[in-house]
């Protein structure tokens, strides 16, 4: 005869409501994913349809139209129309709360850690803007100052000069609007490993594409005064 097998005694304690309660985790999930994909898929439409509002909204008010002259004009470059640019942040702005909100359905709450995110990065990134915008008169007005109060000369000169000054002036309000947001340092550093480790690869260029032959000659004699060294210290 054979024997009576008890699966139920093979199975771990509690396996029913285990695997009742893992089941209902993985529906759960998957229903939460479902949502959470037509969060998605409902800000894409919307984000689609409000960025073409705008657009639309823009054109009608003529805001593309000194653009478009400007590139009427100037076939030869390629300008970007305001409604075009509107529209691409409306877009994304309104895409990217969606997923947000897409993330919050399943659980992932990003929203506190954003805000204090943007509340850090938000008020930096306008100090260096405005920065930027009254610096840039400044160094203009600067440096044109400064050009007048060298001597007078030739118009090439001058205005080579005016450049000098210009770009110097620029650089340090660009330094200036750097350091709001913590780059400054950095950029320096990095601008001075580059320009020494630039200094060092033409000097080695130079070194050897233009004393070629006074290296070899250097060598040669080194070699030859090390034979005849060599030569009269043998007994």
């Amino acid at each position: 005869m054979s024997p009576n097998w008890d699966f139920a005694s093979l199975l771990p304690p509690h396996f029913v409501e285990q695997l009742q309660l893992t089941l209902v985790g993985l529906i759960g999930a998957l229903v939460l994913f479902l949502i959470a994909a037509a969060v998605v898929f409902v800000g894409w439409l919307l984000a689609l349809g409000l960025s073409r509002g705008v657009q639309g909204l823009l054109v009608l008010l003529g805001i593309d139209a000194p653009v478009a002259k400007l590139q009427a004009r100037e076939r030869a470059r390629t300008f970007a129309l305001p409604s075009r640019i509107a529209s691409y942040v409306t877009f994304w702005s309104v895409l990217l709360a969606a997923c947000v909100f897409a993330l919050r359905v399943m659980g992932l709450d990003l929203a506190p850690s954003i805000t204090a995110r943007l509340q850090d990065v938000v008020p930096r990134v306008l100090t260096s803007i405005l920065v930027m915008i009254a610096g840039t008169p400044i160094a203009l007005a600067a440096a044109r100052l400064l050009n007048t109060l060298f001597p007078v000369s030739t118009s090439r000169s001058g205005k080579i000069r005016y450049q000098v000054f210009l770009y110097i002036l620029v650089g340090i309000v660009l330094l200036l609007a750097l350091e709001q947001l913590g780059l400054a340092a950095q950029l320096v550093i990095a601008i001075g490993v580059t320009a020494a480790g630039a200094v060092g690869l033409a000097l080695a260029l130079a070194f050897g594409l233009g004393c070629r032959e006074l290296a070899r000659d250097l060598i040669v004699e080194y070699l030859r005064a090390t034979e005849t060294d060599a030569g009269t210290d043998r007994p």
